[in-house]
C-alpha cells in the first residue's frame, strides 16, 4: 500500500515560510535529511512536495499527464500563456511536432556557426579595447539573444534591442523572484508592478514585430527552404491538422526569445566565473582552444576537439544550473514510487541541491570538469541540467554547441577575471540569476 511522503517535524506553516524566505538553505537541508522527499501541509493551499530522490524525480518527469506544468497566470501570463514550455497535452504535442525540425542536426550546425561568427566579432571588439571592465552577464545575454533570434526567428534583433531585452529580463527577474508570496494562501491577492507591465508589453510587441517581418519575407518568396522555428509556425497555419489558439505564434516567439537565450547566457556567465577562480582549468581550456580553433570564427566542426571545454561547461551546469529547480503540479491523487502525492500538490524538484549531494557526486562542492571524463553525464540520474522526460529542453543541443564554442574562443584569447564574491548573491526566479550582473575584467592575452 502506498504511503505518504514524510513531513518535517516543524509545523507546515513554519516550513512553508522557510521555503519562501530562505529557499536554497531550506532545500539543501531537506536534500541532506531525506532520501526521497517530503510533503509539507500549507494552510490555505495544497501541500508543498519536495522530491530529493533522483529516481522519483525521473519518474515524475516521465509522467507529464500526472505531474503537469504549472499554468502561466498573473504576471507570467502577461508575456505568454501557452508557449511550448508552458503548454500540456494535445497542444504541447502539436506544437512540439511543428517546431521539432527547427532544433534538428542541421539547425544545431547553423546555431553553432552563427554563434562562432558573433563571438568572433565580439572578441575582435574586446581585443581593440584592451583591458576593460564589463558586466559579463549583459555581454552574454546580448550574444545569445541575438543568435537565438537569428536562428529560431530568422532575424537578428540587433544590439539596441538585445540591450533592451536584457533590461526587460532584469525587470522580469525582480517580478518573479521567490518570496513569501510563494506559500501564501491562494486567496491572498498579489500585485504586478507597472515596470513589469511595461516590460511584458515590450516583449509582446517585439514578438509581434518579428512575426510581421517574417510574414513579409515569406510572402516575397525569400528563403523558401528555411528551417527556422518561426517559419515552421507560420507555414503550419495552412495545415488542416494544426489548430492554433489565439495568439499562439506570439506566445511561442515570446517564449523562445526568453527560453532560447536566458539559460545559455547565465550558464556562460557561471562557467567563465568558475574558470576565473580555477587557473589550472582555465589553462587547460586555453591550451585546447589554441590547439583546435583556427584564426577565423569557431565552427561546428571544431566541437569534436573541444572535449575538456565541454566538460568544464557541463560541470558549471552541475554547480550552477540556471534551471535551479523544476516545478510541477499533481493532477489527482497519484502514485509515485512507493508514495501517494495528493491532488494539487505543488511539486518541487531542486536540481541545484541534488547536483550538490554527496550521495550522488564525489566532492560535490568542487569544480572538477574531469568528473565527466570518469562518468557519462547522460547516465547519471542525479544530473538533469536540461530536465528529462518528454518535456526535456528541446534546445539542449543548441546550448551545448554554442556555449562550448563561446567558452573556447573567449578563454583562448582573454583572461576573464571575476571577483570570487560575484555569485554569492544569486536570485531565485524561474532561473538562477545574478544580483546586479557579473562584474568582470577582460584582458587580452598573448
Amino acid at each position: 500500500m502506498a504511503s505518504q511522503l514524510p513531513a518535517p517535524p516543524e509545523a507546515g506553516l513554519v516550513n512553508g515560510l522557510r521555503f519562501g524566505t530562505d529557499t536554497i538553505r531550506f532545500l539543501d537541508g531537506v536534500q541532506a535529511r531525506y532520501d526521497d522527499g517530503i510533503s509539507i501541509p500549507i494552510p490555505g493551499r495544497p501541500p508543498l512536495v519536495v522530491l530529493t530522490g533522483p529516481d522519483l524525480v525521473g519518474e515524475a518527469l516521465d509522467r507529464p499527464e500526472d505531474f503537469q506544468r504549472v499554468p502561466a497566470q498573473d504576471a507570467a501570463a502577461m508575456i505568454a500563456e501557452q508557449g511550448l514550455v508552458q503548454s500540456e497535452g494535445e497542444l504541447w504535442s502539436q506544437q512540439r511536432s511543428v517546431v521539432a525540425p527547427s532544433f534538428g542536426g542541421r539547425q544545431v550546425t547553423a546555431y553553432a556557426n552563427t554563434t562562432g561568427e558573433r563571438i568572433e566579432e565580439r572578441a575582435t571588439r574586446w581585443a581593440e579595447r584592451g583591458s576593460h571592465e564589463t558586466d559579463l552577464h549583459r555581454q552574454m545575454t546580448s550574444l545569445t539573444v541575438r543568435v537565438a533570434s537569428e536562428i529560431l526567428l530568422g532575424t537578428d534583433i540587433g544590439k539596441a534591442r538585445a540591450d533592451q531585452f536584457h533590461e526587460w529580463m532584469r525587470i522580469a527577474g525582480e517580478e518573479f523572484e521567490f518570496g513569501i508570496d510563494t506559500v501564501l494562501p491562494e486567496w491572498v491577492p498579489t500585485s504586478v508592478s507597472e515596470e513589469f507591465r511595461e516590460a511584458a508589453t515590450g516583449i509582446r510587441e517585439l514578438s509581434e514585430d518579428l512575426i510581421q517581418q517574417r510574414r513579409e519575407t515569406l510572402s516575397e518568396g525569400e528563403r523558401p527552404d528555411s528551417m527556422d522555428m518561426l517559419t515552421m509556425l507560420i507555414r503550419a497555419e495552412d495545415d488542416p491538422d494544426v489548430d492554433y489558439p489565439a495568439n499562439q505564434i506570439r506566445d511561442e516567439v515570446a517564449t523562445f526569445l526568453i527560453a532560447g537565450h536566458e539559460t545559455t547566457a547565465l550558464s556562460l556567465s557561471y562557467t567563465l566565473s568558475l574558470l576565473s577562480w580555477h587557473p589550472e582549468a582555465r589553462r587547460r581550456v586555453r591550451e585546447e582552444a589554441r590547439d583546435v580553433l583556427g584564426d577565423g570564427p569557431p565552427t561546428h566542426d571544431d566541437l569534436a576537439g573541444l572535449t575538456y571545454t565541454k566538460r568544464a561547461y557541463r560541470e558549471a551546469l552541475r554547480l550552477y544550473p540556471p534551471a535551479w529547480a523544476i516545478f510541477r503540479q499533481a493532477d489527482g491523487d497519484v502514485a509515485l514510487g512507493e508514495y501517494t502525492v495528493e491532488d494539487g500538490s505543488a511539486v518541487v524538484m531542486p536540481l541545484r541541491s541534488i547536483h550538490r549531494d554527496s550521495r550522488h557526486f564525489e566532492a560535490p562542492e568542487t569544480f572538477d570538469p574531469d568528473r565527466w571524463q570518469r562518468r557519462d553525464p547522460n547516465a547519471v540520474d542525479a544530473y538533469r541540467p536540461f530536465s528529462s522526460g518528454p518535456h526535456a529542453c528541446i534546445g539542449q543541443g543548441f546550448a551545448l554547441a554554442g556555449a562550448t564554442l563561446t567558452i573556447a574562443r573567449i578563454v583562448g584569447q582573454f583572461d576573464v577575471d571575476v571577483p570570487e564574491t560575484a555569485l554569492e548573491d544569486l536570485r531565485l526566479t524561474p532561473t538562477l540569476r545574478p544580483e546586479g550582473g557579473v562584474r568582470a575584467t577582460i584582458t587580452p592575452v598573448e
